[in-house]
């Protein structure tokens, strides 16, 4: 029975995401800018999501210090 192999994004995905590109840094594969990790060699693209978590710390951090400093104003 043959499996069916999966070789890469289809034309639709192509035409929703087409141009949206970045080389894989482990293959050189071209990938979508938003893919977790790599269609050819399965590398997790972590930069992209480690940077998006920094940022979302940095804001709960932020609105934590606002509430703190609110909750002592008022005393």
């Amino acid at each position: 029975m043959p499996r069916d192999i999966d070789e890469g994004p289809s034309c639709e995905d192509l035409e929703r995401f087409g141009g949206d590109e970045i080389t894989c840094p482990e293959c050189g594969a071209e990938v979508y800018y938003d893919a977790t990790f790599c269609h050819e060699c399965g590398h997790v693209m972590e930069e992209k999501a480690t940077g998006t978590s920094k940022k979302w710390i940095g804001v709960a951090a932020l609105l934590a210090l606002i509430a703190f400093v609110l909750v002592f104003a008022i005393r």
